[in-house]
């Protein structure tokens, strides 16, 4: 169970001091019309007591990876000897993320658990100091490692460190029995009508081929992104679970004349109603990249049967 205290802001009780020594002024001076400060609003924390973990976690990790993409962690930790109050804000592109301002006591931790790979803003405010600093974790920080991002109070502002351990990562191995699935997004959808988008990555080839995937939203910023290792009849599956619009870009090894080779297919926010819609993405055997879009009309269009776009 989570304990909550209303806590002083800062500078309240020397606002509260002030306040008194002005209204002595005045009855001696009698005409100063200077007001003082409000007090502030108290500060609703979670309090963290000493030496204990509080843990939360944000977002879904795809599926049969192996063991191969742990969680990012971002931790606040008080190593001082007095109580240290901050604001964390996880802000991932898509979906929910967490908000919540700590109380944590002498050698107390938070810590949170980013389980999908993404890009996200981290903030902490001291809230006594009132000072912020932001930090912006990327999918390149999920691999085999456990790894994490820190923060902590220093002298009047606030501490940022991190780290990982130091094994040597692959990119998951996908197998044709075992397709990686993901969902990205909060589920808002405009009703109850609405489906979500389906984005699918196979190889269809017989070999196995090294493929990135990076899905952004209009802003560029990744809701989710990887590299994996496709064997031959595998895929990678990720459901959209917001209407909006996005670009899927996929980037596989090395295609006929040596070079890498890509390929960024538009999502847009029209593919999302009442129809089941994928849009597929393929590697060709010359090396090429092939994406197909398909969605059913046969409940929200006048026509019925089914809508093919292809392109190549």
């Amino acid at each position: 169970m989570q304990r909550r205290t209303l806590l002083a802001a800062a500078g309240s009780g020397l606002a509260a001091t002030l306040a008194g020594c002005t209204a002595s002024a005045n009855d001696d001076g009698g005409d100063d019309d200077s007001t003082p400060e409000p007090t502030p609003e108290p500060v609703d924390a979670v309090t963290v007591e000493t030496g204990e973990l509080l843990s939360a976690v944000v977002g879904e990790a795809p599926t049969n990876t192996g063991g191969m993409l742990k969680p990012h962690h971002v931790r606040l930790t008080n190593p001082g000897e007095e109580p240290w109050i901050a604001k964390l804000a996880v802000s991932p592109a898509l979906g929910d993320g967490h908000v919540e301002t700590y109380e944590l006591q002498t050698d107390a931790t938070v810590a949170v658990a980013l389980r999908l790979p993404a890009e996200y803003d981290v903030s902490v405010t001291d809230v006594r100091a009132e000072t912020t600093t932001t930090e912006t974790i990327t999918p390149e920080n999920f691999d085999c490692n456990e790894s994490w991002t820190a923060f902590s109070p220093g002298d009047g502002e606030i501490s940022v460190g991190g780290g990982s351990t130091r094994m040597a990562c692959q990119p998951p191995v996908v197998s044709a029995e075992d397709a990686v699935s993901v969902s990205v997004g909060d589920g808002s959808l405009p009703d109850d009508t609405t489906k979500p988008h389906a984005v699918s990555v196979s190889n269809p080839g017989d070999e196995q081929e090294s493929v990135s995937l990076s899905l952004e939203t209009t802003d560029e910023t990744v809701a989710f992104g990887g590299t994996y290792q496709l064997k031959p009849g595998a895929r990678l599956d990720v459901a959209l679970t917001e209407a909006r619009d996005f670009v899927a870009t996929v980037e596989r090894g090395v295609g006929d004349d040596g070079e890498t080779v890509s390929k960024s297919v538009d999502i847009d926010a029209s593919n999302f109603d009442c129809n089941a819609s994928t849009t597929t993405i393929s590697l060709a055997a010359n090396g090429d990249i092939k994406a197909t879009t398909i969605s059913t009309l046969m409940y929200c269009g006048d026509i019925e049967g089914n809508e093919t776009n292809t392109s190549q």
